[in-house]
């Protein structure tokens, strides 16, 4: 029928018009929100896969470090080692209960759990993974997700060592409904956790979030290889899908787990899910509204349609705009204000889900730079800042920082003091440094970092001062009181360098010298760099001083005061170095201590020392000589075999030898070196303590030691005529010693006064320039003969 009125055909062509953009923008809202909306859920299925994956990192660092703890602990390690169970049990109930740990398992080196905190306990069972004490043996420690007893554990294995494992910990936290939930409260999505039954293929699920009766309609065989992957984020080990679960659709996103049980490794499966149907829920409600504006726009004039249009398209249009800058990671746009209710609501839940990503996005990044003991900067900032300053072309100084004798606070009083210690440091340096530096940061253990933005070094010489004065008062902790002081190594840009690993390389070489030199700070110099590298070329320089006899054994007597006799003689070493003549052992036994070496120094020594013995033998000339042995070679299992075969191949007696052996080197590991003292002094050797009063051991357990001389240091010696308290710390330990029933010696004796004072405070032996200096063998012999003092052979009981 032809319609001749205009205003009609008007009516009908804008009606017509207006319905086909009304019906356009229905059909294109809907199918760019949709979209979106999926993309919008794969990205927070994504980044709550990253939460759960850095809540596991977490909680493996967690186990680990506390892990650590205990097996630090000198009172565990013995229970261990004497197998006293009752003690493991409540130490591990103890511990486990401090971390929050639901597992904590002990296991023999037989592979046979010790102990363990189950209520049905399964002590005497083999441990059920194997594979993992392997791991820990490869690695010194490991960490894996079990199936354990019906239960998901997050598990780390560490050994017990006393020094070597004689056990190995497993600390465990349970993934279960509690585990889904904290996860959900983090990441708003369903989580659920499955893991393969043993008589079939299908999935059993361990722990959820879901509701029950969606629980129920999860699909059993969810890990199919088949299926498609629908993302393009994911990768091989994870997928997404859309899941129906009693009549609501869930987008999907599984990844597998790699699972240890009893029979072997498998796999499971993280499932992590958002309802489509509570999404998509405004957007249904927005397609009813636009139909019913369509409807009503057919009434209405061209003005209202327009306007209604312009409402619709303009709040739809932002959105869009939104959605943009969130999948580009920009979530701080412009929030979206809607007048009509429905795209509002639509407006709100994208923006308050940028803004939940922002959040999330935030924290993650907080747990990347972020020290989390301290709330400083991590070593990972601290890089990013030196990159940034460089690529700027800023002029900077670099303050790298070591607290001094940090491991002492750790070993002796614990760790926990150890962190007390740390914050209270870090606590004066925001106190009263602030303002002084860009940027404190703590690099790792007990380093620091500062950033210090300066056109010269001076500016950073001068925070050093302000940081030794800000950590000169002790510090009191729980009763314990702790002197705190920081080595300073001061690098500046572009002076030192203009890349950061040089930058910190040499920021670390200047540190080390300050702490050598023990001068609070040192600013880099290029001759730190050439004594590095001298130290590089030390190690091969001492290999070949043994291997082609530069090492030379020099002996100093020592008197009897009672019958002014030499029956003893302390062997001290010199390095005979072909080019830079007699090098004492100040200058290089301390670098084989730390390097290890000093192990092939000392078997050398103690053959060295038995061959000349085995020679005065021959002489008829019987003196008995002293060896100096260090803390690294009590730790040494080997020492008693190496005495042994150089006692049979010098046909030695055991009387030949003392061997002398300092405080500090007992206190490093008391464990190991009664251990090792016990076995050589029931071979027959005597032991004497050197260098006595300049440790901090406890004399209750200096009377375990199998020990019969005590040997005074030189430090009190020396100045003893002119310094009251010197003479009353020798007399006081002269008569400790005789009342212990042990033969005091004195060191460092150089006049007479000194041995006339010796003498009369009832002193047994002295030993010094006073009477000689240390002498090659072949000069010693012909010294013994024109000397004064009188040569007697004597055996020491």
């Amino acid at each position: 029928m032809r319609i001749r009125h205009l205003q009609t055909r008007i009516i009908i062509a804008f009606s017509v018009l207006l319905l086909i953009v009304q019906v356009v923008s229905l059909v294109f809202v809907n199918s760019f929100i949709s979209k979106s909306a999926n993309k919008d859920i794969e990205h927070n299925l994504l980044a709550g896969e990253k939460i759960f994956n850095s809540i596991r990192a977490d909680n493996t660092k967690w186990l680990t470090q506390s892990a650590g703890i205990l097996t630090s602990d000198f009172a565990f390690i013995k229970a261990v080692a004497t197998g006293d169970r009752n003690t493991i049990v409540s130490v591990l109930q103890n511990h486990g209960g401090r971390i929050n740990a639901d597992i904590a398992m002990l296991v023999g080196t037989d592979n046979v759990l010790v102990a363990d905190t189950l209520a049905r306990s399964h002590a005497g069972q083999t441990f059920a993974f194997p594979q993992l004490i392997k791991a820990a043996e490869e690695h010194g420690q490991t960490s894996a997700v079990v199936m354990f007893e019906g239960k998901l554990y997050q598990l780390v294995v560490v050994p017990v060592m006393a020094p070597l494992p004689v056990a190995w910990l497993a600390l465990g936290f349970v993934i279960d409904d509690q585990f889904s939930a904290n996860l959900k409260s983090l990441t708003g999505l369903e989580v659920s956790f499955m893991v393969p039954r043993a008589d079939t293929r299908q999935w059993q699920l361990i722990a959820t979030t879901l509701p029950t009766e969606n629980a129920n309609t999860l699909p059993r065989d969810i890990h199919s290889s088949s299926e498609t992957n629908t993302s393009n984020e994911t990768d091989a080990d994870a997928y997404v899908k859309v899941i129906s679960l009693a009549n609501e659709d869930y987008l999907t996103r599984i990844s597998r787990l790699k699972l240890n049980t009893a029979a072997g490794n498998q796999e499971a499966v993280t499932v992590l899910q958002q309802s489509l149907d509570i999404v998509l829920a405004p957007l249904r409600r927005l397609q009813m509204i636009l139909i019913l504006l369509g409807v009503l726009a057919l009434g209405a004039t061209l003005a209202a349609s327009f306007r209604i249009a312009r409402n619709i398209t303009r709040p739809l249009r932002d959105l869009g705009t939104l959605a943009q800058a969130i999948e580009q990671g920009r979530y701080q746009s412009n929030t979206v204000v809607a007048r009509d209710a429905e795209v509002h609501q639509l407006a709100s839940a994208i923006n308050n889900m940028a803004q939940g990503i922002a959040v999330r996005e935030e924290r993650i990044s907080e747990l990347a730079y972020r020290d989390t003991l301290t709330g400083l900067a991590n070593r990972t900032a601290f890089v990013q800042a030196i990159e940034d300053y460089l690529r700027t072309e800023k002029r900077f100084s670099i303050l790298l920082m070591d607290i001094d004798r940090f491991k002492d606070v750790n070993d002796i009083l614990g760790h926990h003091i150890g962190d007390l210690l740390l914050k209270e440091i870090v606590r004066r340096l925001l106190e009263q440094t602030q303002g002084q530096w860009s940027m404190l940061a703590r690099l790792g253990g007990d380093e620091f970092g500062l950033l210090v933005e300066s056109d010269t070094p001076q500016a950073a010489i001068q925070l050093s001062q302000q940081i030794r004065t800000a950590l000169d008062q002790a510090i009191l902790l729980e009763g314990h009181q702790v002197i705190a002081s920081g080595s300073i190594g001061i690098v500046h840009s572009p002076l030192h360098g203009q890349q950061q690993n040089a930058l910190l390389r040499h920021a670390e070489l200047a540190m080390y010298a300050s702490k050598r030199s023990n001068s609070g700070y040192v600013v880099y110099d290029t001759a730190l760099e050439a004594h590095a590298k001298q130290n590089l070329s030390l190690m091969a320089e001492l290999r070949h001083a043994v291997e082609h006899q530069e090492l030379k054994l020099f002996y100093q007597p020592k008197v009897d005061l009672r019958s002014n006799t030499i029956a003893e003689v302390e062997a001290l070493i010199r390095w005979q170095h072909p080019k830079r003549g007699i090098i004492p052992p100040d200058q290089f036994i301390p670098f084989a201590e730390s390097t290890g070496f000093i192990a092939t120094i000392t078997e050398w020594v103690i053959n060295e020392a038995l061959r000349q013995r085995h020679q005065w033998e021959q002489m008829r000339l019987s003196l008995s000589i002293s060896i100096n042995i260090s803390a690294r070679d009590l730790l040494n299992p080997r020492l008693p075999q190496i005495f042994e075969q150089a006692m049979q191949r010098y046909q030695a007696s055991a009387d030949w030898i003392t061997l002398e052996i300092t405080e500090s080197a007992i206190m490093t590991d008391p464990q190991s070196a009664l251990e090792v003292l016990n076995h050589l002094h029931q071979s027959g050797f005597r032991m004497s303590i050197d260098d006595f009063g300049t440790g901090y051991s406890s004399l209750a357990y200096l009377k375990k030691l199998p020990v019969s001389e005590l040997k005074i240091d030189k430090s009190f010696i020396t100045d003893m005529e002119n310094n009251h308290d010197d003479e009353v710390i020798v007399r006081s330990t002269i008569d400790l010693g005789h009342n212990m029933g042990l033969h005091v010696i004195a060191e460092g004796v150089e006049n007479q006064a000194t041995w006339d004072a010796l003498r009369d405070m009832g002193c047994d032996s002295i030993q010094g320039y006073f009477v000689s200096r240390p002498l090659a063998a072949d000069v010693l012999e012909t010294w013994l003969q024109s000397s004064h003092w009188k040569f007697k052979a004597q055996h020491h009981d």
